[in-house]
């Protein structure tokens, strides 16, 4: 009943006509993203929204003004008669049979029938989705977000910027400290408690940025320190010796026995450096010659050291390395044992406090402070950086 109510009452809005007439009108648009927005439409315009990806739509109101040929309306124009007209065909429609789509070919040949199922198939439509990225960008970047997001932005920059700032405090604290705590230190041959303080004051040089020659004195002091701290118990030429037998052949496990030795740590030279004959980046160690007939090869592969020979005349320095590899040799040959240095371990002694801790001492050798001097000044004017020290106590590769 309330069906035909709605019925009537809109045909009585259309009989009307004119820009008077109240005749509910619905609308169907398409979105961006395919979906259809249905509702009616009023006297104003109204804004809808898709329910698929909730963009809003502009929906114009309804139009007052009766149909024409190119701009429909649900207002008749026209006559009364016309207008009747069309509510009455409205009203009650003709029921008419339906209209096949397509009529069957009478003939009754396979063929025909082929041709007629082939045209009756109906192709589907295949469509991508659309996605509609300002919408969602939209959603994800709401300024609430955005304000929230510059906020711990902030947050996180002033706390970082705090931590550095606190951590280049400390740092310079730690290195207007060391000079006196070394010296004393030094004073007292306290060389173990030197190690940490020296390895702390680096740290502190790191954060600096410092690349002075305090600070490359300072990082080869510990070198020189953890070298001390760690000197092999055995020595050199001993393992030479117990690498031949009685008659001064080599023994077949000779290698491995020198090898042995070379592994218990570092050890201090006191000798002459020489450029190896067509090797210019490498120097040679003066070595004495093992019990045998096979002279030592140690090689330290280290192009910088022309600069501090050039100011020593006899090639003498005072230094700390570790042997990495040894290679012996042939049996009934005069081939050399070839020893390599272990890259990043040859330190040079600028301390006397160092040097005494091992024997050394300028009653023994009134050359030592001299020499000590020389090689300190080539240490502070060197091009090795005291980032290349690592703190924890390893010495990494140069």
């Amino acid at each position: 009943m309330a069906g035909l109510l709605k019925k009537l009452k809109r045909a009585g809005g259309r009989l009307k006509g004119g820009a008077e007439a109240a005749v509910s009108v619905p609308y169907e648009l398409t979105c961006d993203c395919g979906s259809k927005v249905t509702g009616m439409r009023r006297a104003t315009w109204i804004e809808g929204e898709c329910q698929t990806c909730y963009q809003s739509l502009f929906v114009l109101p309804a139009n007052v003004y009766p149909s024409t040929k190119s701009v429909p309306s649900e207002v008749l124009g026209g006559t009364f008669a016309e207008r009747l007209k069309s509510v009455v065909a409205e009203l009650f429609p003709k029921k008419d049979s339906p209209v096949r789509a397509k009529e069957k070919p009478e003939s009754n040949t396979p063929a025909a029938d082929s041709a007629f199922a082939a045209e009756a198939v109906v192709k589907p439509k295949f469509t991508f989705p659309q996605i509609d990225v300002v919408g969602f960008l939209k959603r994800v970047f709401t300024p609430f977000r955005l304000l929230m997001l510059a906020i711990v932005t902030v947050l996180v920059l002033t706390v970082y910027w705090m931590t550095c700032q606190r951590a280049m405090e400390a740092a310079r604290q730690v290195w207007l400290k060391t000079p006196e705590r070394v010296e004393q230190l030094m004073q007292e041959g306290n060389l173990v408690e030197l190690e940490s303080v020296l390895a702390e004051a680096i740290g502190a040089a790191i954060v600096l940025q410092k690349d002075d020659p305090e600070s490359r004195w300072l990082s080869n002091l510990l070198d020189e320190t953890r070298t001390v701290n760690s000197l092999s118990i055995n020595e050199l030429l001993s393992g030479f010796h117990n690498a031949y037998d009685d008659r001064g052949r080599l023994k077949d496990d000779a290698e491995s026995i020198v090898q042995t030795v070379c592994d218990s740590g570092p050890f201090v030279f006191d000798t002459t450096l020489n450029p190896k004959s067509g090797v210019s980046d490498d120097y040679l160690i003066d070595f004495p010659a093992s019990p045998g007939r096979h002279p030592v090869h140690i090689i330290v592969p280290m192009p910088e050291l022309q600069k501090l020979l050039e100011t020593a005349d006899d090639h003498r320095a005072i230094f700390a390395v570790e042997i990495q590899s040894v290679r012996a040799p042939e049996q009934r040959t005069y081939d050399p044992w070839i020893l390599q240095i272990k890259p990043g371990s040859f330190v040079l002694f600028t301390s006397m406090t160092h040097c005494e801790a091992f024997g050394l001492t300028s009653e023994v050798d009134p050359t030592l402070p001299a020499i000590l001097q020389r090689q300190l000044e080539f240490v502070e004017n060197s091009d090795t950086r005291h980032s290349e020290v690592d703190v924890t106590g390893e010495k990494p590769d140069r």
